[in-house]
Order: C-alpha cells, then sequence, then structure tokens
C-alpha cells in the first residue's frame, strides 16, 4: 500500500484510537480528571508554541521556500518545538504523547531518520563512511596522477596537500 493510502487510513482512525484512550484513561483516573488533563496538556502546547514563537516559524518557512522539504528535518532548530507544542494543542492522549515526546533528542533522532526511511533518504549511518560530503566552497578536483603519486611518495604527498 502506498504512503498516502496509509496516512490516510492513519488520520480517519486517529479519532477513533483517541476516543478510546480518553475513555480507558477516564474510567482509570476519573471523567473531570480525565478533561482537565486534556485542558492542561493544550494549554503547555499553547504556551510552547507562543515561546517557539514567530523566529522559529520564520525559520521553517524560509528552509521550505529555499530547499523545499530536503532541507527540513526534525534536528532543524525549533521544528520539534513546533511539532510538539501543535500536537499538545491537539486534543488526546495519543497526540499529547507524540508532542511530548518530541521534546526528547533521542526521540527526535530516531522519529527523524524513521521518517528519512519512509521516504527513502538514506540514514547517516547508512553511508559509506569512505565519502565525506562537503559543501562546494570547501573542496577541490586533484588531478588522478597526482593521486596515484602522492600514495607512493611522501615528497608527493606533501605537494598533494599544497594549494
Amino acid at each position: 500500500m502506498s504512503l498516502v493510502k496509509w496516512g490516510f487510513i492513519g488520520l480517519l482512525a486517529l479519532p477513533a484510537a483517541e476516543i478510546t484512550v480518553f475513555v480507558v484513561v477516564a474510567l482509570t483516573i476519573g471523567w473531570l480528571r480525565a478533561f482537565g488533563l486534556l485542558l492542561l496538556t493544550s494549554v503547555i502546547g499553547m504556551i510552547v508554541l507562543k515561546q517557539a514563537g514567530r523566529a522559529a516559524r520564520e525559520r521553517l518557512r524560509s528552509e521550505l521556500t529555499s530547499d523545499g522539504f530536503n532541507r527540513v528535518h526534525l534536528e532543524s532548530p525549533g521544528l520539534a518545538s513546533l511539532i510538539g507544542g501543535f500536537l499538545l494543542v491537539v486534543p488526546g492522549f495519543i497526540t499529547d504523547i507524540a508532542g511530548a515526546l518530541l521534546f526528547l533528542p533521542t526521540f527526535r533522532r530516531w522519529a527523524g531518520a524513521a521518517i528519512g526511511r519512509l521516504f527513502g533518504q538514506p540514514s547517516r549511518s547508512n553511508r559509506d563512511p569512505a565519502v565525506i560530503d562537503l559543501p562546494p566552497d570547501q573542496w577541490r578536483p586533484v588531478d588522478e596522477a597526482r593521486i596515484k603519486d602522492a600514495t607512493h611518495d611522501p615528497e608527493s604527498q606533501r605537494r598533494a596537500r599544497e594549494p
């Protein structure tokens, strides 16, 4: 099944799961306490969103306009706070737990890697360790002959390092 279909099924199943979890929590701790807990997490989410502020939203908007979704990841400054705050505002204990977990760096890294695998982006650990990605201004092409000479002759190694 495609990713879009799974996302659609998830969006349809989430409200039913939220209601079920709410009923279980309400039967366990009481209806009034469960409702109060939902209100409390929504208020905390609004405070988080207000603290994240306009700067994080503008940074996210500029990253999206400059490079699209390829540049955005959960480790982007402020993105996890925005998503976590939004999930805390949405009523329901499942979204509250997911939003709260986004504030933990280990969960954020795991979720970022899982989302990357889901969309087919290779994780950093799957890359060849011999390959180093550098921005274009930090590398220069070197003639193949200079590389072969440099591996055998110490004087050539010194010359190969010279610009």
